[in-house]
């Protein structure tokens, strides 16, 4: 890797993490407050609500959003993001369905207020596919102050909104109103920021049919993989406790993934989006790949390790200080996943490698067995009435050592490449 390239990485990653940074502040500024207006079965309320608004916006756009970093030609990508914008709008429509099972939706999770909110899946749907692509976009151009400064905006309003409309005594309702605006905003403004550098809707069919076949992996086996990986870390994996060991434990379960997740996130997506970016242009050329690899995992172990260590060692008194007594097992929540979290960072970085080598079938047949081995750890512990913290422990181990294994299998079908 030439001395130009590992600058403008650092760089580039610099400026991704400094603005995230700001944005990053901000809940965790708001943590305590947000904490102590709302209770855990609310908080769990609006998770499920999410999973399954996750679960249809990661392939609402037949994940052809990915697919804009990828061709060479302007006029290609231009083809690719109208292609990602008319899928996300067909498919943010079919949602509107839900409103007619909106009881049955809320008595799978026995959650019966869920129902008040399903009239929001549409909506929310659409707006984390066009987040994605607008942001892919916005990448491709190498434009990574309009990212910066979108996530900040999201950060901003998001969890102001929770506060403001939670001292309002809006309850659940506000978690909802303050999740759409955070997203609704940065959408609106990298639209505005990039609209005259494209048409909005290329209309030609052939050009938007010749870039369906040329990357149609991604409906057809990339959009699988997303959704399998949703579907079984968020969907069923919430489902699950919340069916089994209640709304209460799930807040708890949930809010120790949003506060501890969150600052790794920050780092995570600035460094695996560079990864992405500045790999895929090396396919072939496998010694600078495996440099820009071992790069990226580096600098994720630099904040993780530390983190997961300070967790281990102090994440229950520090849940309870930070967000009040009732949070307290989110701490020993977290104390249990570090492991598990620190490898799944390490791991999620470079997770694109399968995608840019075309090893995603066997991408998928592996995330299925460790979703299996994972979600199964699950299903016996309500068989025999295992409690949580128990399960946990088991559910921890397991995906460590998944986690390892595409670590090692990545580095493998980097090697692997022909010169």
């Amino acid at each position: 890797m030439s001395k130009d390239n590992s600058g403008s990485f650092v760089k580039n990653f610099l400026i991704l993490f400094t603005g995230n940074s700001i944005g990053q502040v901000v809940p965790f500024i708001l943590a305590p407050i947000i904490a102590r207006l709302y209770q855990p079965e609310q908080i769990a309320i609006q998770e499920n609500f999410l999973a399954m608004a996750s679960l249809i916006g990661i392939i609402a756009a037949g994940r052809y959003d990915l697919a804009i970093l990828l061709p060479e030609k302007e006029e290609d990508a231009k083809s690719v993001f109208s292609l990602s914008a008319y899928i996300t709008i067909g498919i943010s429509a079919l949602c509107l369905v839900t409103l007619f099972f909106s009881d049955a939706i809320a008595r799978f999770y026995q959650t019966p207020m869920l129902a008040d909110f399903i009239a929001y899946l549409a909506p929310s749907v659409f707006l984390i596919s066009a987040l994605s692509i607008l942001s892919q976009w916005i990448l491709r151009r190498k434009l990574y102050a309009v990212i910066t400064s979108s996530r900040i905006m999201q950060s901003l309003v998001q969890n102001g909104a929770y506060v403001v409309l939670g001292y309002l005594g809006w309850g659940v309702q506000g978690l909802f109103f303050g999740w759409i605006l955070g997203i609704l905003i940065p959408v609106v403004w990298m639209f505005l920021k990039e609209m005259k550098s494209f048409k909005p809707f290329i209309t030609n069919k052939q050009a938007l049919s010749a870039m369906a076949k040329e990357h149609k992996d991604f409906p057809t086996v990339n959009a699988i993989h997303a959704f399998t990986d949703i579907l079984a870390t968020q969907f069923l994996l919430y489902w699950l406790i919340t069916r089994n060991h209640g709304a209460l434990v799930l807040g708890l379960f949930a809010v120790m993934n949003r506060y501890l997740r969150a600052p790794l996130n920050l780092v995570g997506s600035a460094v695996g989006q560079l990864y992405f970016r500045e790999a895929s242009a090396l396919i072939g050329r496998k010694d600078e790949q495996i440099h820009i690899f071992y790069r990226s995992i580096k600098i994720i172990s630099l904040f993780v390790i530390p983190a997961m260590v300070v967790v281990v060692i102090m994440g229950p008194s520090i849940f309870e200080w930070y967000l009040g007594s009732d949070w307290r097992d989110s701490g020993v929540f977290a104390r249990i996943m570090a492991p598990a979290i620190l490898f799944n960072f390490l791991a999620s970085v470079v997770s694109t490698t399968p995608l840019m080598l075309k090893e995603q079938k066997t991408a998928y047949i592996v995330s299925i067995i460790g979703y299996v081995l994972s979600l199964g750890t699950l299903l016996i512990g309500a068989m025999f009435n295992t409690s949580f913290e128990e399960v946990l422990y088991v559910y921890s181990a397991v995906l460590s050592i998944y986690y390892l294994f595409l670590l090692v299998w990545y580095r493998n079908i980097i090697l692997k490449q022909a010169v």
